[in-house]
């Protein structure tokens, strides 16, 4: 069976990531430890927002064209998806497809040292959940 820890981040669209950082720090106090811009060639740039030992990531397109685009088009701003952390992710794709889930291969993640793979959301009841493997 599969280890899954903790939430590990919150991901959450926004049209406008400088206006929305502006308010999580003026509305709640939160305020960015990192930044990344077009990770991996990415068509979005993000933000971290620590909050104990998880974030909340904002991200926000910066290019018409992309998966996170596309999603975004559809769901415009507000929750996008959850992380979830796991010890060990090729054991967690093979756990979770071995239930039935579809779930794609791992792949590296945007923020350092990290892999990720998505479980469908038709396995999921609609909510967009991202396994990741902090190394």
């Amino acid at each position: 069976m599969a280890e899954f820890k903790k939430i590990d981040h919150v991901v959450i669209a926004t049209e406008d990531l400088d206006d929305a950082l502006a308010r999580w720090k003026h509305n709640v106090g939160l305020t960015p430890d990192a930044s990344l811009d077009r990770p991996l060639g990415a068509g979005f740039k993000a933000s971290s927002l620590p909050i104990g030992e998880s974030f909340l990531e904002l991200v926000q397109p910066v290019e018409q064209s992309g998966r996170f685009y596309e999603r975004f088009q559809e769901r415009g701003e507000g929750l996008f998806s959850l992380s979830i952390e796991v010890d060990n992710l090729a054991d967690a794709v093979s756990y979770l497809r071995g239930k039935g889930a579809k779930v794609s291969d791992p792949e590296e993640g945007i923020w350092p040292n990290t892999r990720i793979a998505r479980i469908n959301q038709s396995s999921t009841h609609g909510v967009s959940i991202q396994l990741i493997q902090r190394e």
